[in-house]
């Protein structure tokens, strides 16, 4: 290589002009891309999912992005048309075993669905929720201490026992008074009371069916934790 180094110079000058009309394209790129672009997160396991929440918010799930949706009519209405929403748009799919357990950011999970299309976004009980708590948010407005994500101990009667699932759904308190437990695999059909449940298709109050409120969050805050945050042993 070395039998042009009369020339090498100007093949450096050459390369170096390249390289910078690469890198000024890419910024000019860059610069077009829709505000909504999404860069892809997921957390894998309780490691991640728990350092995520450790620094007492969940902005990492709950994502404040361009979601160009608009829901009309009351606050209560907006609500639940949100949670139509994303009833109609996703699919439950169980997370892979390894690792166990995997949350999606609400702006990747809404990245995934084509609108109008039933089914093409798929998860399980913590991203339809996560999405939900999101859309609630920077959709319909309500602030952050009306809504969130809950996630707990469900007792399921007719289960072998013990019958106790781990499951997560929205809680939501309303302008005019009176807290909503929605799940959102379900749409807009929320309880109201202290009966969040895993039997919202009889359309009926299970029967005292109750829960444990491990954990809540959003993307201002986090309380409570359990095994969420210590970690399944």
């Amino acid at each position: 290589m070395f039998l042009i180094i009369e020339k090498k110079d100007s093949k450096i000058l050459i390369t170096m002009k390249r390289k910078s009309i690469l890198v000024f394209s890419m910024v000019l790129l860059m610069s077009f891309l829709p505000s909504t672009f999404v860069s892809a997160y997921e957390a894998w396991g309780w490691d991640e999912i728990s350092s995520d929440l450790l620094d007492g918010n969940g902005a990492e799930f709950i994502v404040n992005y361009n979601y160009g949706l608009i829901f009309t009519g009351t606050e209560f209405e907006q609500v639940l048309a949100a949670a139509n929403w994303v009833a109609f748009h996703m699919t439950y799919v169980p997370d892979p075993d390894p690792p166990g357990d995997v949350w999606t950011a609400s702006d990747q999970q809404f990245a995934e669905i084509t609108p109008g299309v039933e089914g093409s976004g798929t998860g399980d009980c913590e991203d339809f929720s996560i999405l939900l708590c999101a859309l609630i948010r920077y959709i319909v407005g309500v602030p952050a201490d009306r809504v969130w994500v809950q996630a707990g101990l469900v007792v399921v009667p007719e289960m072998d026992k013990p019958p106790l699932v781990g499951h997560a759904f929205v809680v939501y308190k309303a302008e005019r008074g009176g807290i909503f437990y929605i799940e959102p695999q379900f749409g807009g059909i929320p309880y109201r009371g202290s009966y969040p449940s895993l039997l919202h298709w009889y359309f009926k109050k299970p029967p005292q069916t109750g829960e444990s409120a491990m954990l809540r969050f959003n993307d201002q805050w986090v309380r409570g934790g359990g095994f969420w945050l210590g970690g399944r042993r």
